[in-house]
């Protein structure tokens, strides 16, 4: 099977082409020039070869077929293994059963070889080969030059979820404070958005820890150029700036929640308020109806006017009552 290859010499793309699984003997031989290689790991034939064409450590091969696991960075005598992540935001789909569709990448870092290994085409290398060919400064820095903007294409797509994540609970915000708010249905919706966003951060938050790592590695083994360091302290202050979206967006939907409860308790003390004023008013009536039924002789017993006083008494004290309740914004 050929897989998708393109070659750089000179910080210049040379070659766009696929590879034969016979040629990974001679990319791992390869002392000048820049390859970037994809993999499909469902292929074990074509996983294996690489494995031992690169001599490639048989834990990163398992890390690559097994599910999916937090983002990290591991160094080898000479090469390094990334497991990475990405997500997208389906708004299609019911928040209560979930709307991230995670995207899973692997790479293999040689002196002279990027190899991402992705097990279906969920992420797109499409804006990852444009960066490469957009910014030529960044491929004369070689296979750590590729892999910054392999890693800065994921953590813009993350920001971009998060971008779509926020402006979604602006929008249950909105709803939150409405006339006739739907409190079902903002309960599964705050419920959702929490669960994406812990998801989020499992993955948003080691990235940290990967870039940092990198930078450690890259300056203090390899010897990065200033210009270099500074691709990769720009890609973590975008990183410090998604997990701080995301702790952000975390207060917000805990705000949400909390305030949703509030609303409830408020409107449930609304109608107790109206039920007892009513209740009150209603029991008026009762009583005076009650008194004079008794079938004992009172003043204007048996008269017209002691109907007319009756009727009269009752009248005065529901509209007294409702007045007050009304003025005290009790109905």
């Amino acid at each position: 099977m050929a897989l998708e290859t393109l070659v750089w010499r000179d910080g210049k793309l040379v070659s766009s082409c696929e590879t034969p699984v016979d040629g990974f003997a001679a990319l791992a031989a390869l002392d000048q020039g820049l390859v970037w290689l994809r993999v499909n790991p469902s292929n074990l034939d074509d996983l294996k070869a690489l494995s031992e064409a690169f001599e490639f450590d048989p834990h990163t091969l398992e890390d690559s077929l097994t599910s999916p696991e937090r983002p990290k960075v591991t160094r080898f005598s000479n090469y390094y293994f990334a497991t990475l992540a990405s997500f997208d935001l389906d708004l299609t789909a019911d928040p209560a059963n979930g709307r991230l569709v995670r995207k899973r990448i692997n790479a293999y870092a040689t002196d002279t070889c990027l190899i991402t290994v992705q097990a279906d085409d969920s992420f797109d290398m499409a804006p990852v080969i444009q960066r490469w060919k957009d910014d030529p400064e960044l491929v004369r820095f070689g296979v750590d030059g590729l892999l910054q903007a392999l890693l800065d294409v994921i953590v813009d797509d993350q920001l971009d979820a998060l971008d779509v994540l926020d402006e979604d609970l602006d929008a249950l915000t909105d709803q939150l404070f409405s006339d006739h708010p739907d409190t079902k249905t903002l309960q599964r919706r705050a419920f959702g958005a929490r669960r994406e966003l812990s998801e989020l951060r499992r993955v948003i938050s080691p990235m940290r820890d990967v870039v940092s790592a990198l930078i450690h590695m890259g300056q203090g083994v390899h010897g990065w150029p200033m210009p270099l360091v500074v691709y990769y302290e720009d890609l973590q202050d975008h990183v410090n700036r998604s997990i701080e979206h995301v702790d952000s967006l975390r207060d917000l939907v805990e705000s949400i929640h909390e305030t949703n409860l509030a609303l409830n308790d408020s409107r449930m003390n609304e109608v107790m308020k109206k039920l007892a004023a009513w209740a009150a008013i209603i029991a008026v009536p009762t009583l005076i109806t009650g008194a004079y039924g008794m079938n004992v002789p009172y003043p204007g017993f048996d008269q017209l006017w002691g109907a007319i006083t009756a009727f009269g008494l009752t009248l005065a004290a529901v509209t007294t009552l409702f007045i007050v309740f009304r003025k005290n914004d009790w109905l």
